[in-house]
């Protein structure tokens, strides 16, 4: 038993800060019920006096999720790397990225993952959204990326992406990685275990995928159960290229052959059209919004962002911290004097637990209170803030404080699935092992992308 005493529980949504409490966690050993919220109430000390202290005082939140990101990139921090000049997103993408991505190998892969990883759940991020690429290392990269998740201790869906811009012999291998690791997690199932790690079937982009691709794509969303995870109208190019060589809008390609879902990802948006916005809303899908991704890959503002039904939150491989995302979707938002507010953001950053839950639910029983709330019976997904308000934070502000104050700084103890990951700060994993490699790989990244 995992104990948190006179902690302020912070809801989200809807927002909302108590009164001092006690909130008591099964452990993961802990029987049928491990990981998840055990009771909350007052003196709980007294009932466990054997459970393990996690913290006292602070305010208890339910985890924050990274809805999009790109592990891989994590050894991209600072590159000493010879870039050509970039006129425009598609020139980038050659120039950077899919050099980067060819010079992967499965050592540079499990070091960027296990950094990232570790960075997130630092920030105090408990379940993250990975969307891979790596044509020189498909064949089971999922399975690396998922040890790094369980070594660290973090939740999260990992895909591959798939793409033809290498040829078809690697896009059939991309969609064979994908349903590979859909078949690993459910043996892990099988098998009785509660898996830590989930799949959805992973796509570049439009402008990369032929209709024999994306037909591929389709047939694995429907056999695996799993949602499709993909980028879509991220750049101008993207939108255009689909109405052009497909005489289609790119939310209407994907559509029209089966693969989006209710747990679709669609990455950025930031062209889409409202046609496009009701197709996504009438499957229920999601709308992954990376406001400091596409600031800086100077891509536009999705000016529709108000109208899709469910936008989460990520960062698009720019780090994990999801208080830093937050800060800048509100102030690109305001910047472009659109009508959302903090509090619509909040709602956006809370989203990403129903993402969760769509992936993970079935590990709970039917009545289970969800992901991203301190129930009892809830998923142990917590993070404890050591935040110290110099004016009153209430339900109705929070928006404001995560805003204008709170930060990854503030993340004090971190808990997924039952179990301690961060403790006062300090990681209950070797990190100081995880950096040191980071930087030796980064190394080898950079000098391997030069050679290409």
């Amino acid at each position: 038993m995992i104990l948190f005493r006179n902690a302020r529980i912070m809801e989200l949504d809807p927002p909302l800060v108590s009164e001092p409490i006690d909130i008591a966690v099964y452990e993961p050993n802990e029987g049928a019920h491990g990981g998840t919220i055990a009771e909350i109430g007052a003196s709980l000390q007294t009932k466990y006096p054997k459970a393990k202290l996690a913290g006292d005082g602070g305010f208890l939140s339910p985890g924050l999720v990274c809805a999009h990101t790109h592990l891989y990139s994590v050894l991209s921090r600072g590159m000493l790397v010879d870039i050509a000049p970039s006129k425009d997103f598609a020139q980038l993408l050659e120039h950077l990225w899919w050099r980067l991505d060819r010079a992967i190998d499965p050592e540079i892969l499990q070091a960027s993952a296990l950094a990232g990883c570790s960075d997130a759940l630092k920030a105090g991020v408990t379940s993250l959204v990975d969307h891979h690429a790596g044509p020189e290392c498909i064949a089971d990269s999922l399975s690396i990326i998922r040890k790094a998740y369980e070594d660290t201790g973090l939740r999260g869906i990992l895909c591959y992406e798939t793409t033809d811009r290498n040829g078809m012999a690697e896009a059939r291998a991309g969609i064979a990685e994908n349903v590979r690791f859909t078949k690993e997690v459910d043996s892990i199932r099988a098998s009785g275990q509660k898996p830590l790690v989930e799949a959805a079937i992973g796509a570049h982009a439009s402008f990369t995928l032929s209709n024999e691709t994306l037909e591929g794509l389709a047939e694995a969303v429907q056999e695996t159960g799993r949602g499709i995870h993909i980028h879509l109208a991220e750049d101008k190019f993207d939108a255009v290229d689909a109405r052009y060589r497909f005489s289609k809008d790119p939310v209407e390609r994907i559509d029209a052959v089966g693969a989006l879902t209710s747990r679709g990802i669609i990455g950025h948006g930031v062209w889409l059209t409202p046609s496009e916005v009701e197709i996504m809303n009438a499957r229920d899908a999601f709308l992954a919004h990376n406001a400091r991704s596409n600031m800086n890959n100077a891509v536009g503002y999705n000016a529709l962002l108000p109208t899709f039904k469910n936008v989460v939150l990520g960062t698009d491989g720019m780090g994990a911290d999801m208080l830093e995302e937050f800060k800048f979707a509100v102030f690109r938002q305001r910047e472009s004097q659109g009508p959302w507010w903090p509090a619509d953001f909040l709602k956006a950053l809370h989203r990403g637990n129903l993402l969760i839950e769509r992936y993970f639910s079935k590990d709970f029983e039917p009545t289970f209170p969800g992901f991203g709330t301190i129930k009892q019976g809830a998923p142990a997904d917590l993070v404890l803030w050591d935040y110290d308000p110099p004016t009153p934070l209430v339900g109705a502000n929070i928006a404001g404080h995560f805003a204008f104050g709170m930060s990854s700084r503030s993340a004090r103890t971190v808990i997924v699935a039952g179990k301690i990951r961060i403790l006062d700060h300090r990681p209950m994993y070797d990190d100081i092992a995880i950096e040191a490699d980071a930087r030796y790989q980064a190394l080898r990244l950079w000098k391997r992308m030069e050679e290409r």
